[in-house]
């Protein structure tokens, strides 16, 4: 709880320098962005080979073609054996060097889910 504080009073002050005005007033939308930031989560994949290709996509809607529109993410860390993903709530679509599967994120977990409910739960 103090770190969320503590950061949502720098994210307060960034805005303040930023645009003009009190602290106190950006502190409220401050305080949402540093909640947010807490419930991030991470994936860790491998980096693939050249055939196989390690990725990460959040499922964002249906598609007519492809069954699920998705938008591909862009890896925080890209080490030589594995790619960090930086995730936020919602359904995912992975692909570790060839093995896909779905994963559910909900405040911070991560939890791997079939893919007839992330049909329903985007229908």
């Amino acid at each position: 709880m103090k770190n969320v504080m503590t950061r949502a009073w720098e994210i307060a002050k960034a805005g303040a320098a930023k645009f003009g005005g009190k602290v106190k007033e950006y502190f409220a939308s401050a305080l949402k962005m540093a909640w947010a930031e807490t419930r991030k989560a991470t994936i860790v994949t491998s980096s693939g080979s050249r055939k196989h290709k390690s990725w990460v996509a959040k499922i964002v809607g249906k598609h007519p073609k492809f069954k699920l529109e998705r938008q591909f993410l862009v890896e925080q860390d890209d080490e030589w054996a594995d790619k960090t993903f930086v995730v936020t709530d919602g359904f995912y679509d992975v692909c570790d060097g060839g093995t896909r599967y779905f994963v559910r994120v909900t405040g911070g977990q991560v939890e791997r889910v079939e893919e007839y409910e992330v049909m329903e739960a985007v229908a």
